[in-house]
């Protein structure tokens, strides 16, 4: 094993119909084991300690703060889903939503339908919702606001990949209707995201700056490094919004995040992998409350295929051989990551076989570069600043690549930088994450099919994943396909997995909802609307 140095329903007529009970099915059973931990220790702490039973201050504003600063507010110019999702969420409902275990839920549409063959979807939309400038919502907004983001998949590579299967929209009544090019049963995972956010038609062209959304709270302003909302007192749904208002702040550095809570700057906020002795340190203490969710996501390094010599399938199994997934498991993330090369490490897609495919053995690594005629093999990568988990492992990764004579260099860029720039092609590595989806054909429409996979898949892989897209999402063959998936993929491999990520959500104790927080679209950054502050 590597050693790292010390501290280093509405019914419609030939429809398939899914009622709001349906809507609570478990969708995540087959893409994520959702497993939810909030621990309160008895040690003592800076913070008091407030009664759990006691209700939350309807008068108060929840704090949380975030690792990247707001960008703009328009969602269908959203540049990074997984950045904007806590903004957006806030103010936003989408046609669809998710809840805290993961499942698509009733937003805006309480029932939705598809059509036996696949041609058509449903939604009929609530009764009762209105947006934050009073007016409204009803099908013919809804299907404005889809129009326009169908009108930007040419132009949005993140749009295309939620509705590139629409052919049209239109509304009908109180229903919205969805035409298909090809069957797709991702849509209700689809139009839960944050970049379909429904926005008042009257504010679409200052939607960026001045959005008028139909969420839970209203935007109210915005600095460099925060946005400010209040709560929306005719929002459809009463028991979501626990508090008078919301801030949600940036701050970039994962230690001073932490040192913001104990400190009682903010009231809740998100620690990493990266921070085990923290993590645990917070769960033995009554002043804080901690949440573990597990998910899907894993910690990687996204490879650009089309770079030479990474274009060499060889090359690429033979990097998989320079990594010590457990020592970076054990000793850098001291167990809050665990060991995987799965692209789903657990539930629907797990294949037990698919993890035992490159044993960390660095020897073997140099021989195979050396076979495929590849000396002094030097390439450029890109992590994130500001601590977390990516620049946790670029220095490991650097030294494990090192053990095989493979150089690394590393640079590091902002948050809202990394993905856009691998995205556009400039270095052959970004460490970084594949974060777990609602649906999981849109983590391989994503990761493997389009916006982070730049250089392309092999076509065995490419079939693979595109043989998932079209199964229904909790059928035997949806569970079939994936499993394929895995096991193509790891005699393909594209990206290199290295250890699958929890989520972990940290708020004081007098933080109230923390675990019924929805889970985003994307299930990294979560969706604070349920968030309240006892007194």
């Amino acid at each position: 094993m590597y050693s790292f140095p010390p501290p280093f329903t509405h019914s419609t007529e030939g429809f398939i119909m899914f009622t709001s009970s349906v809507l609570r099915r478990p969708v995540l059973s087959a893409v994520l084991v959702s497993a939810i931990i909030t621990t309160a220790g008895c040690a003592g702490s800076g913070v008091d300690s407030a009664d759990p039973s006691a209700p939350a201050n309807a008068t108060a504003t929840v704090r949380f703060a975030l690792a990247n600063p707001p960008t703009q507010f328009d969602p269908i110019a959203s540049k990074n889903e997984a950045a904007d999702i806590t903004y957006f969420n806030a103010m936003y409902d989408g046609v669809t939503g998710a809840d805290n275990e993961g499942q698509v839920v009733a937003r805006l549409a309480d029932t939705y339908e598809q059509s036996p063959d696949g041609s058509r979807w449903n939604f009929h939309i609530r009764d009762g919702a209105t947006f934050h400038d009073g007016t409204p919502i009803d099908a013919q907004a809804v299907t404005a606001n889809l129009q326009r983001a169908l009108d930007a998949v040419g132009t949005s590579g993140i749009i295309a990949q939620k509705l590139g299967s629409v052919a049209s929209v239109a509304a009908d009544g109180d229903n919205v209707v969805l035409t298909m090019k090809t069957p797709d049963p991702g849509i209700p995972a689809s139009l839960a995201s944050p970049v379909l956010g429904i926005v008042s038609p009257a504010s679409f062209a200052t939607a960026a700056t001045v959005p008028v959304g139909s969420g839970p709270y209203q935007f109210t302003s915005r600095g460099a490094e925060e946005v400010v909302y209040s709560k929306f007192a005719d929002y459809w749904d009463p028991s979501t919004a626990k508090a008078a208002g919301l801030e949600l702040s940036s701050i970039s550095d994962s230690v001073a995040r932490l040192n913001a809570l104990r400190s009682g700057q903010i009231d809740a906020t998100f620690a990493t992998s990266d921070q085990p002795a923290d993590i645990d340190a917070m769960q033995s203490d009554s002043g804080f409350v901690v949440e573990e969710r597990e998910t899907q996501s894993v910690a990687a390094l996204f490879v650009n295929t089309s770079h030479a010599p990474l274009d060499n399938i060889d090359v690429r199994r033979a990097l998989n051989y320079t990594i010590d997934r457990d020592a970076i498991a054990d000793d850098l993330f001291g167990g809050k990551c665990k060991a995987t090369e799965e692209p789903f490490p657990n539930g629907t897609g797990y294949v037990e076989s698919v993890g035992k495919t490159y044993s960390y053995n660095p020897q073997k690594a140099k021989q195979m570069l050396a076979d495929a005629g590849v000396q002094n093999l030097e390439l450029n990568a890109i992590f994130r600043a500001g601590g977390g988990t990516s620049a946790a492992l670029a220095p490991a990764i650097q030294a494990q690549f090192a053990e095989a004579g493979v150089t690394l260099n590393t640079t590091s860029v902002t948050a809202a930088e990394a993905r856009p720039e691998f995205r556009a092609g400039g270095p052959d590595i970004m460490i970084h994450q594949i974060n777990a989806e609602l649906d999981p054909a849109a983590s391989l429409r994503n990761n493997y099919l389009g916006l982070d996979n730049p250089g392309g898949s092999s076509p065995a892989v490419t079939a693979a994943a595109e043989a998932v897209l079209p199964t229904d999402l909790e059928s035997d063959e949806r569970t079939d396909a994936l499993e394929n998936f895995a096991k193509t993929l790891a005699d393909e491999p594209v990206h290199i997995q290295i250890c699958n990520l929890p989520n972990y959500y940290i708020g004081s104790s007098s933080i109230v909802g923390l675990d019924e927080m929805p889970f985003g679209s994307i299930l990294l950054n979560p969706d604070v609307r349920t968030l309240g502050v006892r007194n």
